[in-house]
């Protein structure tokens, strides 16, 4: 992060000494996904359709190699099976996430927003849907054409917490509630 010019070599560099390792890992995912990275980072991940995963890492490769931005390896990729809860990314359909990263250290601000949006753009072309406590930009009109059942969630979500008692400013913009500093209890 202090010389991004630096980041494609080690990136190589890495790759060539951890790349070529294979591991698989088959358990509870808070038993395999659960580690401590040491430092803040920038981090956004969506769940495309499994069958575009070829599709999406290419031209996410494609965007990097063209704009010559020092992305921060690795980007992590995860299947995961359909399911009927109707805001799980995966609603309907077998999914694949795609997650990227850009590390923080000493809590560095780092440029990542043209990346941010190169890699929302391509999730949403190819019918992507955000993790839900992972940066995005999206908000309840892109959501409603994500979620077939996005109304009959917003009408639950709205009778079970009235006062909004469980939003908070990320949410209020997701569900397009007018941003609010307290809630009647």
């Amino acid at each position: 992060t202090f010389i991004p010019r630096l980041v494609p070599l080690i990136n190589r560099l890495h790759f060539s000494v951890f790349g070529n390792l294979v591991a698989e890992k088959t358990d509870r995912s808070d038993l395999i996904f659960n580690f401590d990275c040491l430092f803040k980072q920038y981090v956004m991940e969506w769940a495309i359709p499994r069958e575009k995963t070829g599709a999406v890492l290419f031209e996410l490769k494609e965007w990097i190699e063209r704009t010559r931005f020092p992305a921060h390896l690795p980007v992590e990729v995860r299947f995961v099976k359909g399911d009927n809860n109707y805001l799980s990314p995966c609603y309907q359909r077998d999914s694949c996430y795609i997650n990227i990263i850009m590390y923080r250290p000493f809590n560095k601000l780092v440029h990542h927003e043209s990346y941010w949006t190169a890699y929302q753009n391509i999730m949403a072309k190819h019918g992507g849907r955000p993790h839900w406590a992972k940066d995005h930009k999206f908000s309840g009109a892109e959501f409603q054409s994500l979620y077939p059942k996005w109304k009959e969630f917003c009408q639950a979500r709205e009778k079970l917490d009235p006062n909004g008692m469980f939003l908070n400013t990320n949410l209020e913009r997701v569900f397009g509630m007018k941003p609010s500093n307290s809630y009647i209890v």
